[in-house]
């Protein structure tokens, strides 16, 4: 199931020899009226190249908004954010929406399909904002790896959640990223397409993709290469994912 490109086709994205993503005391403030809420604290944290990497955690304990400051989604209230060694925390929008083009590739617990498009324009979405030429051998080879060439011209409403999903991981390929930041992915579906897509994340984490997976999932979290929790803000390595679930459980 191989759906890269050659190094060639990739540009520079395969040239950084340091974390792809690197955060140094990052902290996130927001306020709501006279009140701050601490969504992030002091987070050092480095992801690189091939890592599988899951984020545990409670909802509101500020696992979307680390998401947010690696896809450069949100900036930081104090600290340092790095892409690919680049500090991207002064960066303009329009500089923030190139890395994220050709670095990032997004998958949301929401599929955010358009009902209108079908699956292959769905997919091949952003390469109309990256203005790059849609490759029709690159679209099929993506679509065969997560089993939907055979349904390219369906509309979203003619597919299952699991099948949605995968459209979602497709179109999060399609510029051939360096990362993957995946939310909660497989929060909207049964048990057999939640295997189905964390099987599917974990080949194209073999294949070399850099993966985050927040998630809810013991099993994902326990499969993944290495686990951190997020509490309050707060993350920290984590050994045993069987033991913090006991621990929340208790």
């Amino acid at each position: 199931m191989e759906v890269f490109k050659g190094e060639s086709d990739r540009g520079d994205k395969l040239l950084s020899n340091g974390p792809i993503a690197r955060l140094r005391g990052v902290q996130k403030v927001y306020r709501r009226g006279s009140e701050e809420i601490h969504a992030l604290k002091d987070i050092d944290f480095e992801l690189n190249e091939g890592d599988f990497v899951s984020v545990i955690g409670p909802s509101g304990s500020g696992k979307t908004t680390l998401l947010n400051m690696i896809g450069c989604l949100d900036k930081p209230s104090a600290g340092v954010v790095l892409i690919d060694g680049i500090e991207v925390n002064t960066m303009q929008e329009n500089e923030l929406a190139r890395i994220r083009r050709e670095k990032i590739g997004f998958v949301f617990q929401q599929f955010y399909l358009i009902p209108g498009l079908s699956v292959k324009e769905n997919v091949s979405l952003p390469l109309l904002f990256s203005r790059k030429r849609a490759d029709n051998q690159h679209l099929k080879s993506i679509l065969e790896a997560v089993g939907l060439s055979n349904r390219s011209m369906h509309k979203p409403n003619q597919l299952s959640g699991g099948e949605m999903q995968r459209v979602a991981i497709a179109r999060a390929l399609v510029n051939n990223p360096r990362l993957i930041l995946a939310d909660e992915p497989t929060g909207n579906l049964d048990i057999k397409n939640q295997e189905r897509i964390f099987n599917l994340l974990k080949a194209l984490n073999r294949q070399g993709l850099t993966i985050i997976l927040v998630t809810h999932d013991p099993k994902a979290a326990e499969e993944s290469g290495t686990s951190f929790a997020m509490t309050d803000g707060v993350l920290t390595r984590i050994q045993s994912v069987a033991d913090y679930f006991c621990g929340m459980r208790v």
